[in-house]
């Protein structure tokens, strides 16, 4: 009995120590860009969601009153791309 106490207590630390391992190791990889780029927004416009599409693109998902559209801004040719023209 004490031999599966000793065990179930041994398992336990085990997986603490591994999972601070693996969220350790990953924090220090990390890696972060300074990204500086300009939509040119009109007055009444606001960003309402910011998704990372590849190495090179972001997805803007831009409000105007009840007006939603989507723009690809591409961080190399500093290019924006307006997808959703629907609502205009």
């Amino acid at each position: 009995m004490v031999f599966l106490a000793l065990l179930i207590l041994l398992c336990f630390f085990a997986l603490i120590y591994g999972l601070y391992i693996k969220i350790g190791k990953k924090q220090s990889n990390l890696d972060t860009k300074n990204i500086t780029y300009n939509l040119n927004l009109e007055e009444g416009h606001e960003i309402t969601d910011i998704d990372y599409i590849d190495n090179t693109k972001i997805l803007f998902t831009i409000k105007n009153n009840n007006k939603i559209y989507a723009v690809i801004y591409d961080i190399n040719s500093r290019k924006i791309i307006k997808i959703d023209k629907e609502n205009d």
